[in-house]
Order: C-alpha cells, then structure tokens, then sequence
C-alpha cells in the first residue's frame, strides 16, 4: 500500500500552482483638465491661396446665376501702391446699374474711420477729411440719427462714440484692430482693443452667397464694403439699385475684375453715397454726394 499512496501524494502536488503575489494596481492619477481655449473673435477666414485653390473653375457663363451681365469690359485707374479703382456697369433685363469701387489689400493699406462731427461741413467735406488721414480713397461710412449721432457705436482712432445697437439694420461691423474684419454682430465679443470700428448694415453677401430677403424695391445710390476672407478688399458706389440686386451683384462669380466677394456689408446711401480717391500721380477725384455725413472709411497705406 505504499506505493500507490506515494503516487497519488504525488499527483495531488502536481495539481497545486504556486501562489503567485497579487497584482499591484498603480496609484490612480488625477484627470488632466484641458485648459479653457477663448472663443475667437472672429471666423477663421481662408487665406486667399486657400481661397484660390478651392474656387471652381471659371465657366463661360457663370454671370448667368443671378442673371447679371457685364455692359462692357471694366475700366481700372491705379492708385497709390497697389490699389486700383474699377468703374463698371452691368445689367439684368431692362436693369443697368452702375459701380464705381476701389480694390486694396490690407497687408500694404490700413482702413480707418475717419469722424466729421460738424453738422454743418457740408458734403464737399470728404475731401478735407482725406487729405487730413493722409488717405488715398475714402467713402461715407455709417448710419447717423437726426441729431447727427452715430447711429450704433463708432470708434475712430480709439475714440468711441455712441453706443452698440443691435436691429434689424445694424447686422455687422468693419472692425480695425491691426488689419480690418467684416463681422456679424454675434462675432463682435469685444470692442475695448479697436481702434477704428463702425456698424452699418444689412448685410449683403454671407459666404460667397446673396443674403435672401433682401429688399428689392427702392432704387438708390448705394455704398458698400466687401472681402474675400482674407487680405483682399474693395469699398465703393452702386449707382440707382436696391440691397436685393447690389446683393446678387457681388455674388456673382466672374462680374467684378479678379475679386470673389466672401463678405458684403452695406453702409449709409441715398443722399449720403460719396467716394473720393487719388490718382497715382496725385490727382484728386470726388463724388460728394449731397449730404453732409457724420464719418467716412479712408484708405490709408502703411
């Protein structure tokens, strides 16, 4: 009876596994909290190579969208540095209007708004206002109320005056800091570090695309302001058009020379529309309209 007994005592020890030490569970750590990233100011706008590179194709009639066509080949007159004026005139069945704009980038020319606070300076005033900026083209700017107040907030030079307003005609802002934007009034979370900032409105173009809803009945001289989303600019005058028809205008790919209009925003019209520019060889030029305005945009290189 030994024998088996030692067999089985051995088989028994076969079947029993070492106890193995426990497994050390590594000390929790405390979760990493991501620090908080500020919202932006503004959208985050392609440079204009981005922009290029993904722009469509140039088809012969892409004019043919909003049914907008050229009357004749546009006509440009340089400026100082780089920018240019275009005057153009396009059409639409028995519709002509007319545009007179000046193109610059803002990487070799700053945008200021210029403040004229005397009522009574009348409209040839744009020309003594540029020429004190030091600007080379300049056109009326913001809304002003009865009393000659800026309607909505204006910064000029970091002055402000008036305060922010938010309706159905005050919808966006050109807003300075080192280099213009063109913001929708959601966008504009701080204004304390402009230096230069004026509302207007309603906006005519979002995204490359007319904003829909847009009056279409009253036929005035119109001023509006207009970027590709990047460095490249233009501001100037759509002569006898309503915001419906300057809108479907500056979105329509093609029409305005070597621009794609991404943001559009309309300033004060009618009676106010002027523009004044000067000539590369230092000849002055002005439309001055027939009102007396509160402010100007002025183009001024750096």
């Amino acid at each position: 009876m030994r024998r088996p007994l030692l067999l089985t005592a051995f088989a028994l020890s076969s079947c029993v596994q070492p106890l193995l030490p426990p497994q050390q569970t590594p000390p929790s750590q405390p979760p990493v909290v991501a620090e908080p990233v500020p919202a932006p100011l503004a959208p985050t706008y392609p440079s204009w190579e981005q922009v290029a590179a993904q722009a469509p194709a140039p088809v012969a009639t892409t004019s043919a969208s909003f049914g907008w066509q050229l009357d004749a080949p546009a006509e440009s007159q340089p400026l100082h540095g780089d920018a240019t004026l275009h005057t153009l005139s396009v059409s639409k069945n028995s519709d002509s209007v007319d545009l007179q704009f000046v193109y610059f980038d803002s990487r070799n020319h700053g945008l200021k708004i210029i403040d004229q606070p005397d009522d009574g300076a009348g409209a040839g005033q744009i020309t003594t206002c540029m020429r004190r900026a030091g600007a080379i083209a300049g056109v009326n700017g913001g809304f002003f109320t009865p009393q000659f107040t800026p309607m909505g907030l204006m910064i000029a030079e970091g002055n402000p005056t008036g305060t922010w307003q938010s309706n159905k005609l005050l919808t966006g802002a050109v807003v300075v800091r080192h280099s213009p934007q063109l913001l929708w009034n959601a966008e504009v979370r701080e204004s304390r570090s402009a230096r230069d900032l004026i509302q207007a409105g309603p906006r005519l173009v979002d995204s490359g695309k007319p904003v829909a809803s847009l009056e279409r009945s009253k036929h005035v001289p119109r001023t509006f302001i207009a970027t590709d989303g990047s460095h490249r600019w233009i501001f100037g005058l759509a002569r006898h058009t309503s915001l419906g028809e300057l809108a479907e205008i500056l979105a329509t790919p093609d029409l305005l020379p070597a621009f794609r209009v991404h943001r559009a925003l309309n300033l004060d019209g009618g009676r106010s529309s002027a523009i004044y520019y000067r000539t590369a060889d230092g000849r002055e030029h002005s439309d001055p309209g027939w009102s007396t305005v509160r402010n100007y945009l002025g183009i001024v290189p750096r």
